[in-house]
């Protein structure tokens, strides 16, 4: 008779256990199977994943079918670049430049050769000419943003974050962005879109406008570096004022709005027709007095739009890291006096350690800064950064209603 196998891993361990410790369903489960009154489904088993040929979740793989490095891209002439240095947790320099086969990164701490950087992994130190240690590594967007190369001032990225969540845009969603600036806005709106929606976006400086085109095809291109899957084609720049744009929005519907201008409350008549019910049109305004007449060209031009928020989003960075003495060892801390005898232990260890001749085993005292304190023992410090952030701007949240006693062609039976 050829012996049952367990199917499961508590039928296993339970076999190890004595029988008055064992409950009564495990037992029923030793005796042999059981004939379960279950639906039995007519759908067919599906196949391994390796076999499925219609799985949505498919490994990545680069040329060829070969899987992409799990240690990343390394670099390669044209990539950017990020080089940060930090002393005693506050950054020294930090730059951003582009990599080439002969140039080399400068510094006031030494510099550095493109040509050491190429080939190498992101995440790697590097020593400069001067013996300084610089961190290099890829560019996040946020950080793009903030070192890329200006027009006009540009829209900070918590700002950025909480106008996209104001107008909650979505994968195939048409947005419409006034005042492009430096590009920060609309690479953000690009990557909310994807590849199905679409951005257009206005400006009615010439030179804002080139300024803003290319820090978006310097981002695309960085970024289809990587070895990732391309960055979507999906924003039309138009070097034009807003307000006599009616041509270039003819038959076009906007799922949210994005103005960043002085007088947005002059745009918002040419807008409006092309902006769905219920959708928001998110504003950017440096102070007070450019909300108040905001509001007040609504109200007094009747426009079908509430104000439902007015915020300042503030930022605050924070300090937490061990401390340190001057020699860069850690703090130790300090325990309450107490008259408790050394414990047994401590004494045995130090009999322990006198040999028969009396001499102690000769012991090498690592440098205080390398000592590793148990957990616990080390205190920390935690405290805001200096260097606050100050006033940057105000977001205004307005929505597109349906006045009262009009009514669409849809309703209008006639």
């Amino acid at each position: 008779m050829i012996g049952r196998r367990s199917l499961s891993p508590l039928d296993r361990v339970s076999q190890l256990v004595s029988p008055e410790f064992v409950s009564q369903e495990v037992m029923d489960l030793r005796n042999g199977p059981h004939e379960w009154n279950c639906p039995q489904d007519p759908r067919p088993l599906a196949p391994p994943s390796s076999q499925r040929e219609d799985c949505d979740v498919q490994p990545p793989a680069g040329e060829e079918g070969v899987p992409p490095d799990p240690q990343g891209e390394p670099f390669k002439p044209g990539d950017l670049i990020i080089a940060e240095f930090k002393r005693r947790h506050y950054t020294e320099f930090k730059n951003m430049v582009l990599l080439t086969e002969s140039g080399k990164l400068l510094s006031n701490w030494g510099a550095v050769p493109h040509a050491d950087i190429v080939g190498k992994l992101p995440g790697q130190r590097f020593r400069t000419s001067a013996g300084v240690e610089f961190l290099i590594r890829r560019p996040s967007l946020e950080e793009y943003i903030l070192l890329m190369k200006r027009g006009p001032t540009i829209s900070y990225p918590k700002d950025i974050a909480a106008m996209l969540l104001m107008m909650d845009v979505g994968s195939g969603d048409v947005v419409l962005e006034a005042g492009s600036g430096s590009g920060g806005m609309s690479l953000f709106l690009s990557r909310a879109v994807g590849p199905e929606g679409r951005v257009y976006s206005f400006e009615v400086r010439a030179d804002h406008h080139k300024v803003a085109k290319k820090n978006f095809l310097r981002w695309r291109t960085a970024w289809e570096r990587r070895g990732r899957r391309p960055w979507p084609d999906n924003v039309r720049f138009i070097n034009k004022d807003i307000a006599d744009a009616s041509p270039e929005l003819e038959s076009v519907t906007f799922d949210a709005v994005a103005l960043d201008m002085l007088n947005p409350q002059v745009a918002l008549p040419t807008l409006l027709p092309h902006l769905k019910q219920g959708a928001v049109c998110a504003v950017y305004l440096a102070n007070i007095t450019q909300v108040i007449d905001l509001l007040e060209g609504i109200r007094s031009c009747r426009l079908p739009m509430v104000c439902e928020k007015i915020s300042e989003v503030s930022l605050k960075d924070w300090l937490v890291a061990p401390s340190v003495r001057k020699d860069g060892s850690p703090s130790q801390r300090v325990d309450p006096e107490c008259s408790v005898e050394p414990q047994q232990s401590e004494r045995a260890e130090d009999d322990e350690s006198d040999g028969d001749d009396g001499a102690k085993p000769l012991q090498t005292e690592p440098h205080p800064a390398e000592r590793v304190k148990p957990f616990g023992q080390v205190p920390y410090i935690a405290r805001p950064m200096p260097w606050l952030p100050g006033h940057t701007a105000f977001l205004v949240q307005l929505r597109k209603f349906k006045p009262a006693g009009k009514r669409s062609q849809a309703e209008d039976p006639s």
